[in-house]
């Protein structure tokens, strides 16, 4: 009998796997031959079939690498490929997918990354601060000095910002640099090829911090990585700020209840960023709202996930970043990766000289140090957040292993890259536009 069920579920699964086969060949007809060959477009289902499928790629490719190619490197290169091949540049209009979507859905993952920090855990992470903006400094410095002498001011000047992390400064920096093509160019090109560099390097970083705290754990040693996440923790278990708002009862309680909870944070975040006449960034704000939600209890923690939606937001912001590769055509790139290479290399010089010294100063170890100061040319948000949990999964062994390595990792990354990506680069481009511009 038991034999016969064997039996049965071995034709089962060649049966299922015939069937996989047949899907992806015909997705691969449908959605890559003809669209190619300009016998078909992409519909909107299509679209974000292939672009989920990249990132997908991405992260099967990381999994079996042990995080050696981080995932977003490799949907990266999936995405410039694609790009290069049959994917349109509008790809992320033809998935359905707003133009405005994914910058109202980024707000809410800082929202929700917000309500899941306190207050005693970002007075902590003041070494963070420092650390990253020491990496900051270390950009600027080299670029400024070495990059001028090598490729000139206003080279240099346009690509400085940028290669700090944020999007918006290399939107501002286009601006700056209108009546000169090139620079318009680079601006955007170096914000979005900077990972190349970053994402691996922080991976790097990363991983070696959590085999070195791993090692020591399972030889029954202490880690004193970890003295100041034993220290958080406990600012958060003695920690209670009481109530502000009440409750909701139980039963009107629902993911559109959650949902709208969070949307009234955003949009709270977008009137502080006007009082503030745009000075403080709508994410530092977001994020800020969102800390301050969760401690009073307006929202409970983790919104995203107990609303059921975290995976659709992730995976549309994710789009979203790739979809910013369309303008790397072969013929820019080809222009472009000598000066990118020179400034590249030059930054992540800069970083290493600053960061690290002063990382170990504070207590941080060198390989942490230097993934603080990468969080900048690694663009921030959401690569802090996704190498951060790829780092822990691959190396953890155990589900302990695995929330012990979040921790220490995840609460640092993602303040090193508020402090770059989303704000301070923005204040770095401002200074230098009206100084320089």
């Amino acid at each position: 009998m038991e034999t016969g069920q064997t039996a049965l579920g071995v034709r089962k699964r060649s049966i299922g796997t015939c069937i996989l086969f047949a899907m992806a060949a015909a997705f691969f007809y449908f959605a890559v031959y003809r669209v190619y060959t300009g016998a078909a477009v992409l519909d909107t289902q299509s679209a974000f079939a292939v672009m989920a499928l990249f990132i997908v790629l991405g992260e099967v490719i990381s999994t079996k690498t042990r995080a050696f190619l981080p995932a977003m490197f490799i949907s990266a290169t999936l995405f410039v490929l694609g790009f290069w091949t049959f994917v349109p540049k509008d790809v992320l209009a033809r998935a359905g997918i707003a133009p405005n979507m994914p910058g109202f859905l980024v707000m809410m993952m800082v929202v929700h990354l917000g309500t899941m920090l306190n207050l005693q855990q970002l007075k902590e992470q003041w070494r963070t601060v420092v650390i990253t903006l020491a990496g900051m400094l270390g950009i600027l410095v080299l670029v400024l000095s070495v990059g001028t002498a090598f490729l000139g001011f206003r080279l240099s000047a346009i690509a400085a910002p940028p290669l700090t992390g944020g999007f918006v400064a290399a939107l501002m920096m286009q601006e700056a640099a209108k009546g000169d093509a090139y620079l318009v160019v680079l601006a955007m090109a170096v914000y979005v090829l900077q990972g190349f560099v970053g994402y691996p390097l922080t991976s790097l970083c990363l991983k070696k911090e959590s085999r070195s705290i791993l090692k020591k754990i399972r030889a029954g040693e202490e880690a004193p990585e970890l003295e100041i996440d034993k220290r958080e923790r406990k600012g958060v278990e003695n920690s209670d700020t009481g109530r502000f708002f009440p409750d909701i009862p139980e039963r009107y309680k629902s993911a559109t209840t959650t949902l709208l909870q969070m949307a009234l944070l955003v949009v709270v975040s977008g009137y502080l960023e006007t009082l503030s006449r745009g000075y403080v960034s709508k994410f530092v704000w977001a994020l800020l709202v969102g800390v301050a939600a969760g401690q009073m209890k307006f929202i409970d923690p983790e919104p995203l996930v107990r609303s059921r939606s975290m995976g659709y937001v992730y995976t549309t912001i994710m789009m979203f970043v790739f979809a910013g590769l369309s303008g790397v055509t072969p013929e820019i790139l080809k222009k472009l990766i000598a000066d990118f290479a020179f400034l590249i290399v030059i930054a992540t010089v800069g970083i290493a000289l600053f960061s690290i010294p002063v990382g170990r100063k504070l207590g941080l170890s060198t390989p942490m140090s230097f993934a603080l100061g990468l969080g900048s040319i690694a663009g921030g948000f959401p690569a802090s957040y996704v190498l951060s949990v790829e780092a822990a999964r691959v190396m953890a062994e155990t589900e302990e292993e695995y929330k012990l390595l979040e921790n220490h990792l995840l609460p640092k990354t993602l303040v090193a890259g508020f402090v770059s990506a989303t704000s301070g680069s923005v204040l770095i481009a401002g200074a230098v536009i009206s100084m320089f511009f």
